[in-house]
């Protein structure tokens, strides 16, 4: 399996899950187009890789569109959308206190952000005659989160690619939705924190706990997987897939 010449773009890939399916992906052919609103390391993590950062946030459309104008200016197509630019915020906020702003914000980044990108993505892969989109949801999408916001946006998400998997398959473009679970990245960390604060725990001693009964797994296998999907080898692969 390889993705030799694929242009790829990955938003949220300045960390986490983004950032491991960004170096999977590298190391695997493909040229890489990281986007995230962290300037600084979403540069980094691109130079590190021989990739393009074009920064961006993605709940904003005049944003989005300046990146898919970047990508068609220089590569005329776009081969795979890997959307992994995510927030998680109000952890274990009761229902009744939870601030609409701060529900709406979330929704806006995991909700919002994937249907813009998918918008913009999809002249680019009619370009190329083919195209595989992957929306990162989360086992929060079919289970109690943390967070009412996140739990709903990721069932957005979700939602959101069933429908474009229907729509898009007559242009012969591919969409797979992706439920991971515990894994260790600085958004997982913040639940962690905060549970543990409710608990009178340390952080440290929380992540270390978790960490050591291995609920929590790497990013980078997630990135393996991230990067086989949007490789031929599985051209035949339809719906929800779940990790650890």
């Amino acid at each position: 399996m390889h993705l030799k010449d694929k242009v790829v773009l990955i938003t949220g890939g300045a960390a986490g899950i983004g950032r491991a399916a960004a170096e999977v992906c590298a190391a695997r052919g493909a040229q890489v187009i990281v986007t995230d609103f962290n300037e600084q390391q979403g540069a980094a993590v691109a130079a590190a890789i021989d990739g393009l950062f074009a920064p961006a946030n993605v709940a904003d459309e005049a944003s989005v569109k300046q990146v898919f104008e970047q990508i068609d200016a220089r590569y005329g197509r776009l081969d795979a959308l890997i959307t992994a630019a995510g927030v998680l915020k109000g952890a274990y906020v009761p229902v009744e206190e939870f601030p609409l702003d701060v529900f709406r914000q979330v929704v806006d980044v995991n909700v919002i952000g994937s249907f813009l990108c998918a918008k913009h993505a999809v002249p680019l892969m009619k370009k190329a005659g083919r195209g595989v989109i992957v929306l990162i949801s989360s086992v929060a999408a079919t289970n109690v989160s943390s967070s009412v916001a996140y739990g709903s946006s990721k069932g957005g998400v979700s939602s959101l690619g069933i429908t474009l998997a229907g729509k898009l398959a007559p242009d012969n473009i591919r969409v797979n939705v992706v439920h991971p679970g515990g894994i260790k990245t600085n958004m997982k960390l913040s639940v962690i924190a905060r549970e543990a604060e409710m608990k009178g725990q340390s952080a440290e001693q929380a992540w270390a706990s978790a960490a050591a009964g291995a609920e929590l797994g790497e990013p980078e296998g997630v990135g393996r997987i991230l990067a086989w999907l949007i490789s031929d080898d599985a051209d035949y692969v339809r719906g929800f897939l779940y990790t650890r």
